[in-house]
């Protein structure tokens, strides 16, 4: 949550803010790989242990879209703590993500002490979902970033 008499930061795809998406066009590098977006990497993890083949195609993937139909086809492949380790994946997917792009970093930054809603209706688990009613864990992963960075830099 954010520091009472704040108010919330909104975001989604469109906007100041469309760079804190996890499918924005900014390149990152993990284990020596560079995948075209943080939804590449975070799709990835979900097999890059034990079926690297599949994280290889959906790290060679032009498109979200296609990361997704490669996922989802291949879902019976994803590891099997995926579930109970996700939303850590995610807060490591987008630390990464924002240390390497000084400008994203500074913006995320810029927004504390704000709570971040990630508005998008039709998302309930990442996004604040109709009326939000959503879990908005995209905006909780990057709440935790921007501590995580902040401590980082000695801001904390």
């Amino acid at each position: 949550m954010g520091k009472p008499g704040v108010p919330p930061i909104r975001f989604s795809g469109y906007g100041p803010y469309a760079g804190f998406l996890h499918h924005s066009e900014h390149k990152v590098l993990f284990e020596e790989e560079l995948y075209p977006t943080a939804l590449h990497l975070y799709e990835a993890l979900k097999f890059l242990q034990h079926r690297p083949d599949i994280a290889d195609r959906i790290r060679e993937c032009a498109r979200p879209e296609e990361v997704y139909a490669i996922s989802t086809a291949e879902a019976t492949q994803t590891r099997a703590d995926w579930h109970s380790i996700a939303i850590q994946m995610m807060d490591t997917v987008l630390h990464q993500k924002f240390r390497q792009h000084g400008e994203l970093r500074k913006l995320l930054l810029d927004t504390t002490p704000a709570e971040l809603i990630y508005s998008e209706e039709s998302d309930h688990f990442w996004g604040d979902g109709p009326a939000g009613s959503g879990s908005n864990e995209l905006g909780k992963a990057l709440m935790r970033v921007r501590d995580r960075l902040r401590a980082e830099a000695g801001l904390a």
